[in-house]
């Protein structure tokens, strides 16, 4: 596991981003282009048209062997043994208390399978499976740092990618996975971006990807998209009340508590199981909002709380100015039993006078009729 003081970790397409002229910054222990310059025109990209994305911190974990899916089944919470060839679908990892480990896309393959997990997590997520793997006799190999991979996201994407590849690229449902070779070199494509937003995700050789990215940003003709940086992926991400981990997620939380039960498979007996069960029957005693606030309010910060009629009900987890909304949108836990009936609340901040904000259900409310979803 790496030290905390590391320097992050490098994409193989860091220079491609420093002659791109992207701000780059230390996101989950990467070095990660924040944004190209206008972070405003990246979202506005992505939701009219569409841009691509360097998501090779995405954590990329290969399992095979004739006790892979068997140790899977043991270790995540969705129905891993019935899921078919060229699937992804959305799992979470539990300890034995029922808390997050993190969340993750599981995708089988016909020749192996391989675990998506956020990037601060890979370790965590690495270690684990390889505690249980030679139990259930399957073999784990790190993939992430051989590879990387890119996404190409928003509602023109699927015109655009099938003007460019080999493939329709539009013909994959959501959720779908395809492994697939270009020359010598081995790839695979994913369906799986959890956003409103039409995406679609490659893994590929370090090798190629410089080629790749410099054929959909220059080479690509009226089809070259623009790159979008991390600044705008969080924002997507928000405006779909989607976890993250550190953040609305952790190990301390538990499914019925992130409000994330439809991952859990509960007709199988998995890692934490009992606890999850347990937690569930309780009910939880917090609740994951979406929190809008008035155009000229400040972004909150983490941790800043949120209040109704002057008393504590929740903490703010995640926030962000969305160009979407024209204002900043958050995320949230309140206390259900305490939650403003009328749906108002305001949230503290250090320096400034209390903001305004209206509760609301997760996912936001669409903002954009054109989008194309998945």
């Amino acid at each position: 596991m790496r030290n905390a003081q590391a320097q992050p970790l490098r994409t193989c397409l860091h220079d491609r981003h420093l002659a791109a002229g992207a701000e780059m910054g230390a996101e989950d222990g990467w070095d990660v282009p924040v944004s190209y310059g206008d972070p405003a025109a990246e979202c506005r990209a992505l939701h009219e048209r569409a841009a691509v994305m360097d998501v090779s911190p995405v954590g990329r974990i290969r399992i095979r062997g004739d006790g892979a899916t068997d140790l899977l089944d043991h270790l995540c919470t969705a129905d891993v043994a019935r899921q078919e060839d060229d699937t992804a679908a959305y799992t979470l990892l539990c300890n034995e208390r029922g808390g997050i480990l993190d969340h993750a896309m599981v995708v089988r393959l016909e020749r192996f399978w391989l675990l998506t997990c956020s990037p601060h997590r890979r370790p965590a997520v690495l270690e684990h499976l390889q505690a249980h793997a030679e139990t259930f006799g399957a073999k784990v190999d790190d993939q992430t740092c051989k590879t990387a991979m890119l996404a190409v996201v928003g509602p023109g994407a699927p015109a655009i990618l099938d003007a460019v590849l080999p493939e329709r690229a539009s013909a994959m449902g959501r959720g779908a996975a395809k492994l697939g070779s270009m020359m010598v070199a081995r790839y695979v494509a994913l369906r799986t971006g959890p956003t409103r937003l039409w995406s679609l995700e490659v893994m590929l050789p370090n090798l190629l990807a410089g080629q790749a990215w410099r054929f959909i940003t220059h080479k690509a003709g009226r089809n070259a998209l623009p790159p979008a940086g991390f600044a705008a992926r969080e924002v997507l991400r928000i405006e779909a009340g989607l976890c993250r981990h550190g953040r609305e997620i952790d190990e301390t939380t538990n499914p019925a508590t992130a409000g994330l039960t439809a991952a859990v498979c509960f007709d199988k007996d998995f890692l934490g199981a009992a606890a999850v069960r347990a937690a569930l029957a309780a009910g939880p005693t917090r609740q994951r909002v979406g929190l809008l606030l008035p155009p000229a309010a400040p972004v909150p910060a983490f941790g800043a709380a949120v209040t109704h009629a002057g008393r504590p009900i929740g903490q703010v987890t995640s926030a962000v100015y969305s160009p979407s909304f024209a204002r900043p949108i958050a995320l949230a836990y309140v206390d259900p039993a305490s939650a403003a009936p009328d749906g108002r609340a305001a949230i503290e901040a250090q320096d400034t006078a209390p903001s305004p904000a209206e509760i609301t259900e997760l996912p936001f409310p669409p903002c954009h009729a054109n989008g194309v979803r998945s």
